[in-house]
């Protein structure tokens, strides 16, 4: 039991298999479930969004609670396995989904930007060309000017 009814409140059971991470921005220590890796997901301390990390075999698995629904060397139940495949799958294929839709945006958007800058540095071209034929009369008129301030009067 915690002290406090707020702690009792705060405190949630971790199972075997939760991802465990804290709040990069005010170090909250939370969990969630397996199925749960990759989402964004608000801090229930500060409320702010944070990605839930994606554990691979370097990261170490929760706990053991004692009283949590398997230890590691019970033998889990096939269909609560299966369910919990299905659960991860179905997470997997929607963030698969919506990393292809954002894959789609941004080559749409990247295509978008290469036309603005094909067609920019061909305005700018003329630009060049335009101020260097303005360069060159302006040179010319310079010169005339020099010529007539160079005549004396007869």
């Amino acid at each position: 039991m915690s002290d406090t009814p707020q702690q009792d409140q705060e405190m949630t059971e971790i199972c075997e298999g939760d991802v465990l991470f804290d709040c990069p921005f005010c170090g909250k220590n939370m969990a969630i479930e397996l199925a749960g890796a990759g989402l964004m997901v608000p801090c229930a301390t500060c409320g702010r969004k944070v990605q839930v990390p994606i554990p691979d075999q370097e990261t170490p698995d929760a706990p053991v609670v004692p009283g949590s629904s398997a230890a590691p060397d019970e033998e889990e139940n096939p269909d609560e396995l299966i369910q919990q495949l299905d659960s991860a799958l179905g997470m997997s294929n929607k963030q698969v989904d919506q990393l292809m839709e954002e894959k789609e945006a941004l080559q749409e958007r990247r295509s978008y930007l290469e036309q603005m800058r094909t067609a920019n540095t061909a305005r700018l071209q003329e630009l060049v060309t335009e101020l260097e034929t303005m360069q060159a009369a302006m040179d010319r008129a310079v010169v005339l000017i020099a010529e007539v301030r160079a005549e004396k009067p007869v």
